[in-house]
């Protein structure tokens, strides 16, 4: 045999042994080298250990009854002590524990960290009868724009592929592995505000004296009885929405900007009402008796320091024009410097953005009232806040 049929011998075996081990359908080790952007969490490596814990039969009942019953989802170190708490203790259980420490320790106790993640599991219930024996562990694909999610990678409880449709929800149960989720958003939102109040666009000295007032006074504010959010058709794989507000409104004579945000953990489901009793103006906070409310929903495709810096960075822009334009007028470009300065890439999700209600007044009722852009719809009452 000469070298050249030789190569291609050895060509053509190498080929087949590949074809070979691409059809077998048994147990897979952790990727690699998942592709994690600016993520550092591997999830599918989260998924193989939880697949252990689900094969252990105390935990996967006490794991299975946490999901179901805490909606939308529950931190994986809740679920580590709650099975630690049953008495189990093995491999996974410790590497998981790893995972949420090192985690943690990436935006604990640091004043403004680069990322934050918290891993944590939310379950995938079918509309038919759940066959738990049929359970599954997925996470969503890494791809930024949901048009190119073409299949969703998952392991059954033998660690054996199966690939989901990423549009069309499964009929059989699913436990999603997520660390941008629910538990991420209360983090953000915290160093979200730490940020803006350190550039100037929070001032709550007014809030403060209100409080120092004679007890028959007391707060001004504004508060959501009722939302709901149009059915926006997301992929089942993105999990519930995790949504915030931001509020803006003026306050000195130089008409500055003064930009709150506020969680709105309850609102995880497009298409259905709610009605949270929720504040979400604090009229103290403004010189003008008139603010804006603007919906976000949190996902993967910017952390909350590149929010931030584009708000102020948008809003700082058009703020010294400010002083000279009426009311109404300053109070729109405010709100819409928000949605502006924000990069294109990050709407590759038509959910990031969400709807705005412009100029909100500060004694008005407002019954079945729709955001400027028609996706989300209110009721707004004033509601006074007495004093102790």
């Amino acid at each position: 045999m000469n070298i050249l049929k030789l190569k291609a011998w050895m060509i053509c075996l190498a080929f087949i042994t590949v074809l070979a081990s691409c059809q077998q359908q048994s147990e897979v080790a952790p990727e690699k080298n998942v592709p994690t952007t600016s993520k550092s969490i591997n999830k599918d490596k989260i998924a193989l250990d939880v697949i252990d814990l689900l094969n252990q039969k105390s935990s996967r009942s006490s794991i299975i009854n946490s999901l179901k019953a805490q909606q939308p989802s529950v931190a994986l170190a809740t679920i580590l002590d709650q099975v630690k708490s049953e008495g189990v203790s093995n491999t996974a259980t410790q590497q998981l524990r790893q995972v949420v420490t090192n985690a943690e320790a990436t935006y604990k106790n640091v004043d403004a960290p680069d990322n934050v993640e918290v891993p944590e599991l939310w379950l995938h219930q079918p509309t038919a009868g759940i066959d738990f024996s049929k359970l599954l562990v997925a996470y969503a694909p890494t791809q930024k724009d949901e048009a190119e999610w073409t299949k969703v990678k998952a392991y059954n409880l033998q660690k054996e592929v199966v690939y989901l449709d990423p549009f069309k929800a499964p009929e059989v149960p699913v436990i999603v592995v997520e660390t941008d989720g629910f538990e991420a958003l209360k983090v953000e939102v915290a160093y979200m505000n730490k940020q803006l109040k350190k550039k100037g666009l929070q001032n709550f000295a007014q809030r403060t004296a209100a409080k120092k007032r004679t007890t028959a006074s007391g707060l001004e504010t504004t508060k959501l009885d009722r939302i709901r959010l149009n059915d926006d058709q997301e992929p089942w794989i993105s999990g519930s929405a995790e949504v915030y507000a931001i509020t803006s409104g003026i306050r000195g004579n130089q008409k500055e900007a003064q930009i709150n945000v506020i969680p709105m953990y309850y609102l995880d489901t497009d298409g259905k009402t709610y009605y949270p009793n929720q504040v979400l103006l604090f009229w103290d906070d403004y010189d003008y008796q008139a603010a804006n409310i603007q919906l976000f929903e949190k996902d993967d495709n910017h952390n909350y320091k590149d929010m931030v810096a584009v708000i102020v960075d948008g809003v700082f822009k058009i703020t010294g024009l400010l002083t000279e334009v009426p009311i109404v007028s300053a109070l729109g470009q405010i709100a819409n410097a928000i949605i502006q300065a924000m990069p294109d890439a990050w709407f590759t999700n038509d959910d990031d953005y969400i709807d705005s209600f412009y100029t909100i007044e500060k004694n008005r009722t407002y019954r079945n009232y729709n955001g400027a852009g028609g996706n989300a719809n209110v009721d707004l009452t004033p509601f006074f806040i007495p004093a102790n």
